[in-house]
């Protein structure tokens, strides 16, 4: 009877899904809604086609979904050199009754690499678990796009014979026959299982161990980092896998990592558009779309959750160095000054950005603001004024109607800054900035409506004697 080795689903640090199972021929049990049942169990050559898409699985329904990256055959034998389709079959023709005829691993690849990286790895991975005794191998890189989170979800097939290939040329029959230790080229190729390696069911944590470092190495060399968004932040985090179970993890970490549930595909992939004129058969529909609905949910929290969990540490430092550049950012924006600047539209415009933040630290009352800081801001308005008298009749209607918005800018600044209790401080510039705003807007009014030469006169003589106001102070 062929069956599986129990299959290593989590390895958090992230943790990756590591599978390892082998077919063989025989039978094997599977469980159904009405019982177990005994049946003929998957062949080598069945999952070769499978990993490779050939032959049958060519127009399979797994391609809609998925596409194949990478494939590879190595370490054939002479009968079957450059025909890995004939070595999958011939072990399942010739291998002996209940016999294993491939061990297989499937292995989650990091998103985070290219395709080339990715592939790069494979090879890695690859020569780890077939290089020492030269077993005879086909493997392929399947990629697919999330059903939940709608990322690539990029895995890599392993199927290897644990028959070693050696020097010894031998007909594909002879090759799955008894191995003669004392004549080894009368007999087929010697069969080095785990148990003959003296590890046994052991082995699963050294491929698991094996397959951290070499991933890990990768991530290092690749994408040492990357990033992941907890509670609606991007955070960078070291990019990383571990081999650890989530409890093992807790133990070690201190965390209280959750296990993540594994959604069938016959559920994620439910159309939730799809309707039946039958009403039970509908109704029947809808209620495993409401399932789907409530394990996609369930799936989303516990990552959430998990992904704080590991991070954290990450995450608080995230939201420093955001406070830290958004105090930084104001304080340029509050407290830079262009001194050397001689241009009164670039002073304005610094002005405006400034007044801007000050009427809303003003609103909040913010504390970090201390007298000072608002007696800086208003001396600085004050001294921009004095080359402006000298600037006005130099400057045409849409500079004249810009220079008069930023000057409002400015008396609103004033206004907010009374209001928040420094009417004292602002007082003598309030009275400079309406005298500044007044001069501009009688300069706009006269390019408005032009009079005659004699019509001016009058009016500036007439303005002159009866104009009681202070004149302007910059």
């Amino acid at each position: 009877m062929a069956t599986a080795k129990p299959a290593c689903k989590w390895g958090i640090n992230k943790m990756y899904y590591f599978d390892y199972a082998y077919t063989g021929k025989g039978t094997t049990k599977v469980k159904t809604k009405s019982g177990t049942k005994v049946k003929k169990a998957p062949s080598c050559k069945n999952r070769f086609h499978y990993i490779t898409r050939t032959a049958h699985y060519k127009n399979h329904k797994d391609n809609v979904h998925e596409k194949v990256e990478f494939v590879k055959s190595g370490n054939m034998p002479s009968f079957a050199e450059k025909r890995p389709d004939l070595f999958w079959e011939a072990a399942h023709n010739y291998e002996r009754k209940n016999a294993r005829t491939a061990a297989s691993q499937v292995i989650a690849l990091p998103k985070e690499l290219t395709v080339q990286q990715r592939i790069e790895l494979a090879e890695a991975l690859i020569k780890q678990f077939t290089d020492e005794f030269n077993f005879p191998y086909t493997a392929a890189i399947h990629n697919h796009t999330g059903e939940i989170g709608g990322q690539d979800q990029p895995h890599l097939h392993i199927m290897y014979c644990e028959r070693s290939v050696d020097e010894h040329n031998r007909t594909a029959e002879q090759f799955f026959s008894r191995y003669n230790d004392a004549e080894p080229e009368k007999g087929g190729a010697q069969k080095i299982t785990p148990d003959v390696r003296g590890k046994g069911k052991t082995i699963i944590n050294e491929m698991r161990v094996d397959t951290e470092v070499i991933i890990n190495e990768y991530l290092e060399k690749y994408a040492p980092t990357k990033i992941i968004n907890i509670k609606g932040i991007d955070v960078e985090v070291p990019s990383s896998v571990s081999c650890l179970h989530h409890e093992d993890y807790n133990k070690i970490h201190g965390t209280n990592l959750k296990p993540v549930p594994m959604i069938p595909k016959s559920l994620l992939r439910l159309d939730p558009d799809l309707t039946f004129k039958d009403k039970d058969k509908n109704a029947a529909y809808q209620a495993k779309l409401v399932e789907r609905e409530r394990a996609i949910n369930e799936v989303n929290e516990l990552r959430e959750y998990n992904h704080f969990e590991m991070y954290q540490t990450y995450y608080y430092a995230e939201l420093e160095r955001r406070k830290q550049a958004e105090k930084q950012a104001q304080q340029s924006s509050q407290r830079e000054v262009t001194a050397d600047s001689t241009s009164l539209t670039k002073h304005l415009k610094y002005m405006n950005a400034y007044a801007d933040d000050v009427i809303f630290w003003s609103k909040k009352q913010d504390e970090s603001w201390s007298k000072n800081d608002y007696q800086q801001a208003v001396s600085y308005m004050s001294n921009k004024y004095s080359p402006l008298h000298m600037s006005l009749d130099k400057q045409n209607l849409q500079q004249l109607e810009q220079t008069a918005d930023l000057i409002h800018n400015d008396k609103c600044l004033l206004d907010a800054l009374r209001r928040a209790g420094y009417e004292r401080m602002t007082t003598t510039t309030t009275m400079t900035v309406n005298n500044a705003l007044t001069s501009t807007e009688r300069k706009i009014e006269h390019i408005k409506n032009p009079v005659s030469d004699k019509t001016k006169e009058i009016d500036n003589n007439l303005t002159y004697q009866n104009d009681d106001s202070p004149s302007p102070d910059f």
